[in-house]
């Protein structure tokens, strides 16, 4: 099989298709052969932030000399870039034979019923990662906890929950609790829990109970003892017990992820220096998430797709241009809070332009987003169905002033190779 035919297959499998449980993980993991119990896991799952957390601490550990085996999602800049090893996306040879063994085990999967896209990816990670024999491997969780894919991996050494806010409704439950009851799931003894500093009460009250039943202790980073330096469009140095940390990501919450993943990883290496985590922190670099494309003109790129995160965006927008100055570029899946997020972002454009993200999911129209927009005070609003062309009329109408790229990860992956090879040919690199 082909790296080619290998992408054809998974695309076959109804890409963005739910299938919670374990089974049939368990089930490929069992025609497979492959133990998965030789490795230290760092498992974590949130809402937001999960993935800037999951690299840091790949980066820290990195940086103290480990091999470190790091799955993320979703893929942005390609479906090998989720899978690496120190930083080094599986290869295209690797990557191609064990999607054709995973082919041939799905006719083989009896009751258990064919694995999902997801599954798929997951499985075929878990298993690069066990051969490749890494040190550690850390796993973010693609949506909840208890039923995800990922949660088929022995007791953690740690378990890390980013902050807990209301999404995928319809899978994790109503309620804070609820979905932080889901995504806690994957506290299992005898590991040690970490928690971002700002998780809410509801979503922290379920997590403690899950703490107490599994009999492991909690770990809250104080982010009062992390004093901020300096900050700017790329990024902030701040003191962390100890450690000077300049953090090339935006935002107060990146701040939040680093310091919970300096925590987790000292769960996994208690000897860390300073100098380990300086460097691996230094080193994280996060497409889509408030990702700075470009300087002059300023071109932000966001995936962030509920109110907490696109909340967070909002922050870092109007600390560095105010309110009333960025030309947006939004889109939006179907299944979103896509009103509460339109009213978060309205009250900071000069502009807005909505278009229609592809992908194997429903999308909002643009023309609702745009409704939705004006009902959130923007005044001046467009409607582009398609994201290249509205991506063109962005340009046009913002000339020399911001411009912001968000509402879907969908929208930043398509649109970020466009973004960056435009950047590239002016010599603008950041």
């Amino acid at each position: 099989m082909t790296y080619r035919e290998a992408r054809a297959f998974l695309a076959g499998c109804r890409p963005g298709e739910i299938k919670p449980g374990l089974e049939r993980m368990q089930k490929v993991l069992k025609l497979s052969g492959q133990t998965l119990d030789r490795q230290a896991y760092i498992h974590v799952a949130g809402t937001n932030g999960k993935g800037s957390t999951a690299a840091m601490i790949a980066g820290i550990l990195t940086a103290a000399g480990k091999r470190v085996g790091l799955y993320s999602s979703p893929a942005v800049t390609g479906l090998r870039d989720t899978i690496t090893i120190d930083g080094q996306p599986i290869g295209e040879e690797r990557f191609a034979g064990l999607v054709q063994r995973l082919s041939r085990w799905q006719t083989e999967m009896g009751e258990a019923g064919p694995l999902s896209e997801f599954e798929l990816v997951t499985a075929l990670a878990l298993l690069y990662f066990a051969e490749e024999q890494t040190d550690f491997t850390v796993l973010e969780c693609g949506m909840g906890g208890r039923d995800d894919a990922t949660n088929v991996i022995p007791p953690p050494r740690a378990a890390v929950i980013t902050p807990v806010a209301l999404d995928h409704t319809a899978w994790l439950g109503e309620t804070l609790e609820e979905i932080a009851a889901n995504k806690s799931a994957i506290i299992k003894h005898p590991c040690t829990a970490v928690s971002c500093p700002s998780q809410p009460e509801e979503a922290l009250a379920a997590l403690l109970e899950r703490t107490a039943a599994e009999g492991v202790r909690l770990l809250i980073p104080r982010m009062e003892t992390a004093e901020l330096l300096e900050e700017g469009p790329e990024g902030s140095t701040f003191v962390y017990d100890g450690c000077r940390i300049a953090l090339p990501l935006l935002g107060d919450r990146q701040r939040e992820n680093a310091v919970t993943a300096v925590e987790a990883a000292r769960v996994c290496l208690p000897g860390l220096s300073s100098r380990d985590i300086e460097q691996g922190l230094a080193s994280v670099r996060m497409p889509c998430r408030q990702e700075l494309i470009r300087r002059e003109p300023p071109l932000l790129l966001d995936g962030a797709h509920n109110p907490h995160g696109v909340g967070a965006l909002a922050e870092t927008v109007q600390s560095l241009w105010g309110k009333g100055r960025i030309t947006l570029l939004i889109g939006m899946l179907a299944d979103k809070e896509t009103a509460r997020c339109a009213a978060l972002l309205a009250p900071l454009c000069r502009r807005a332009v909505c278009c229609t993200p592809r992908g194997p999911r429903p999308a909002l129209p643009a023309e609702e987003l745009k409704r939705q927009l004006e009902r959130g005070g923007c005044r001046e609003t467009y409607a582009a169905e398609d994201p290249a062309l509205a991506l063109e009329l962005a340009f046009r109408l913002a000339g020399k002033k911001p411009v912001v790229v968000a509402g879907s990860f969908y929208l930043g992956a398509e649109l970020r190779p466009l973004l960056v090879t435009q950047r590239d040919k002016k010599g603008n690199a950041v």
